[in-house]
């Protein structure tokens, strides 16, 4: 499988998308355009043409910004026209905030103007009912006359942390924005809007680096495997992860395809809705989309290397330690705490997700037993106790590194103890860069801990507030050693 995996990665991307038959043409727009027009743009406060032409006018996006609407001639200072067409510069992008009902003459304009990319905010299509799903079609058709490639309808479009391309309509003082990461960038593709907003607003205040949050709406043109063969190429993007609520019955068998390949490259986690039949009646309805049986796509995300998670705080536990740590070369996990109790929490939380917590080897122990004091509990988990300091960290991991009877390592560290200083995160960190093994941190507590965690996250090793979901996090980088490396761990190892 190593040898396959060596393949995949050194094989050029593009050779991925011809193969799967996804068409990736144009999408690069939604992200660097360098010039964007509001159709729609309004004057109007608080309205969503407002709202989007005052994401381009902030001095982080650099490129050109224009307004379509006949009732003005500028819209918060942004030159305002009648049609795309007499705009006397090429245009990118076109955000589209007009009712449905007009979008036809509008991608008419669009493809005369020659813009090749388009994002329909506007809803009132295939979600509403055939007279919707009528107009739905025939914008596809005009577009694919043109070859304008269509985000949405009915989505609130793309953020892209980095180009600072901004489509939500939702002021920011109500919905913050995220921000990149000098570690590592997650990527979310969501077919509903509501949740991508949300999500954009939770991880302002994580400080999880996000790259891009993309709104697929009725999925009436870009989909999920177009994007999935454009992120597992974007090298701003480490994991990527999805929201989905059902896919085209046409549709859904190429994503699988595609994420075979994907996964051998980069981790592909997906929270999807629509377990219950009634949970599927109203996904059918939000956004138009088949929901299908749930047996199924479990089914498929397995055979794909796809991870599925169970909600969104457990998608990205895990992929903040997927973006940030290598996939384990096993299931094998050590616990090393100053706090018993948050070593028995912890032990528990990953032998329920399915991870191996073993006792170190007789020889393993008797190393141990000569560094530590004679208090400490050689178990695992391993307690240093609570008047450690970094010694006994730096003494459990080189030990247990050098025996190589571990694949993962969960650290506790309890920061009120006045005895434990900050070296802790520098003894960690060299020691994950030194092993390639993947670890997780651990780091209860207020304000001081806290900043330590963030400290430990500028070094490259996730951090989180609990054992649970440190524990969440170690289940899917092994999770993920076994897409990468194939078949099932021998524990023997």
């Amino acid at each position: 499988m190593d040898t396959f995996v060596a393949a995949v990665e050194n094989v050029p991307f593009v050779w991925v998308m011809i193969l799967s038959g996804v068409d990736t043409t144009g999408i690069d727009h939604f992200f660097n355009a360098k010039s964007v027009a509001v159709y729609g743009a309004s004057a109007t406060p608080n309205s969503v043409g407002q709202a989007i032409i005052q994401n381009f006018i902030k001095p982080q996006y650099t490129g050109k910004i224009y307004a379509v609407n006949p009732k003005y001639s500028s819209v918060l200072g942004v030159p305002c026209f009648p049609t795309l067409q007499e705009i006397p510069h090429p245009v990118d992008l076109v955000v589209v905030a007009v009712p449905a009902r007009i979008t036809p003459r509008v991608f008419e304009d669009i493809g005369a103007k020659g813009t090749k990319a388009a994002i329909v905010i506007s809803g009132g299509f295939s979600e509403t009912g055939p007279a919707g799903a009528e107009i739905e079609d025939e914008i596809v058709a005009i577009a694919r006359r043109h070859g304008i490639r269509i985000i949405g309808p009915n989505c609130v479009g793309v953020i892209d942390s980095q180009t600072h391309v901004d489509t939500f309509f939702l002021p920011e003082y109500r919905c913050g924005r995220p921000k990149p990461s000098n570690v590592a960038n997650i990527s979310l593709v969501s077919q509903s809007g509501a949740f991508a907003a949300a999500i954009s607003d939770w991880t302002s205040e994580l400080g999880i680096g996000i790259s891009k949050i993309i709104s697929l709406g009725n999925k009436c043109d870009v989909d999920d495997d177009d994007l999935l063969c454009y992120l597992g190429e974007d090298p701003s993007t480490q994991v990527i992860c999805f929201y989905i609520e059902g896919y085209d019955k046409d549709k859904g068998r190429t994503f699988f395809e595609t994420a075979k390949t994907t996964v051998l490259r980069k981790p592909v986690l997906v929270v999807k809705s629509g377990r219950g039949k009634r949970a599927r009646a109203a996904a059918s309805s939000h956004t138009g989309a088949l929901a299908g049986l749930d047996q199924i796509a479990d089914a498929a995300y397995r055979q794909s290397g796809v991870i599925r998670a169970d909600n969104f705080e457990h998608m990205f536990d895990m992929a903040k330690a997927l973006a940030m740590q290598p996939p384990a070369r096993g299931d094998r996990v050590l616990m090393v705490t100053n706090g018993g109790g948050l070593g028995v929490m912890t032990t528990d939380a990953l032998e329920a997700m399915g991870l191996a917590v073993p006792s170190p080897s007789p020889e393993l122990e008797e190393k141990l037993k000569s560094r530590l004091p004679s208090y400490c509990s050689w178990h695992n988990p391993i307690d240093v106790v609570g008047d450690t300091d970094a010694g006994r960290y730096d003494a459990v991991l080189d030990e247990a590194i050098k025996s190589s009877e571990y694949d993962i390592f969960v650290v506790g560290m309890l920061l009120q103890t006045p005895s434990l200083g900050m070296d802790v995160t520098n003894v960690i960190s060299n020691y994950q860069r030194q092993s390639g093994k993947p670890f997780v941190v651990v780091s209860m507590g207020g304000a001081f801990t806290t900043k330590a965690g963030e400290i430990m996250e500028l070094m490259g090793t996730p951090t989180y507030a609990t054992g649970e979901k440190a524990a969440v996090a170690a289940s899917a980088l092994a999770e993920y050693g076994r897409i990468r490396y194939g078949g099932e761990f021998n524990r023997s190892q």
